[in-house]
């Protein structure tokens, strides 16, 4: 399975995305009309690091990434109008703790780190999550005392929301999906190979 194929099984098996179901979230998009925030919250700093997690999860290939579907917007409306002020505080420590980690790493920002220290850095996060049982060891100030201070990771989190807000969007709906609004027909079961574009060939 190509690694693209993979992230849009693991965006479909989200089940909850700060405290949402994907369910909601589409809903609060259809609501509102919109997948920018009103108003700036994310400093240039905060917006440049959510840029670069973004591209790295789902980079531009033959069809356009998370960065050029507007997901680093989407996530800033998320962030700063739809969170509890405790994910809000959360996701935004996580954040800072990022940079933090990179700069005692190589004194550097994420955002400008080497892409292999970059890569390493949120594996090491997403395993950490995924074997998550208390606070965490290599960032022991970023998740509280309290069981659900833990339940969704940085990681994790902004995984989901990439994921979430790549594939619900106009780019990801119609270029990656090939999503059809009105289909010529209906077809009960068919070849995935037909409604998806093909994995892109390995170099």
């Amino acid at each position: 399975m190509d690694r693209r194929t993979l992230l849009r099984v693991l965006g479909g098996a989200t089940v909850s995305i700060a405290g949402l179901p994907p369910q909601e979230l589409t809903a609060l998009v259809k609501a509102t009309g919109r997948r920018v925030p009103q108003a700036p919250f994310f400093t240039d700093v905060q917006r440049e690091a959510v840029r670069a997690v973004a591209d790295l999860i789902i980079p531009a290939t033959d069809t356009p990434g998370a960065v050029e579907a507007g997901v680093v917007q989407y996530i800033e409306m998320i962030v700063a109008e739809w969170m509890t002020s405790e994910e809000r505080e959360r996701f935004m420590r996580g954040l800072a703790h990022l940079d933090e980690h990179t700069q005692a790493l190589a004194a550097v920002r994420f955002a400008h780190a080497e892409v292999s220290l970059q890569v390493a850095i949120l594996e090491g996060l997403e395993a950490e999550g995924r074997a998550l049982g208390g606070a965490s060891t290599e960032f022991p100030e970023m998740y509280g005392e309290e069981e659900d201070a833990v339940s969704m990771p940085f990681f994790h989190s902004i995984r989901a929301l990439v994921l979430h807000g790549y594939y619900t969007s106009e780019i990801g709906m119609k270029e990656e999906l090939l999503f059809r609004e009105i289909p010529g027909r209906y077809d009960g079961c068919v070849d995935v190979s037909e409604v998806t574009r093909p994995a892109p060939e390995s170099e």
